[in-house]
């Protein structure tokens, strides 16, 4: 097997997985009745989506470094992972926004307690 077919196949397979989460949190935004819900689906599915994308450069600009040798490939594949180290960090911080503003801030008063 060729090294551009196994690239291809490979950044074929991780572009239809980030197609396939994508589609997820579109569904997932259409569908769910809870404000919170949709947003959460929406944000895990697409930020999922996202890095498979980035993998996907990540993947061609190192194949494309060891193959041609040229700087620029390997300058496409370190943004890239700069990239998806932003990505994973945005992700903490949404899913900790996310989850801070679904948790009440203090408990309901009971009435009637004397």
């Amino acid at each position: 097997m060729s090294g551009w077919l196994l690239l291809d196949v490979m950044i074929t397979l991780l572009l239809v997985a980030a197609a396939g989460f994508g589609a997820i949190a579109v569904i997932g935004l259409l569908l769910f009745p809870d404000i919170r819900s949709r947003s959460f689906t929406g944000l895990r599915a697409g930020i999922l989506a996202t890095a498979l994308v980035t993998i996907a450069g990540i993947c061609y600009g190192i194949f494309e470094w060891f193959l041609q040798g040229g700087m620029q490939y390997l300058e496409y594949a370190l943004s890239a992972v700069l990239i998806l180290v932003l990505v994973i960090v945005l992700n903490r911080v949404a899913t900790g926004v996310l989850r801070h503003s679904s948790v009440p801030a203090r408990p309901p008063e009971k009435e009637g307690h004397a």
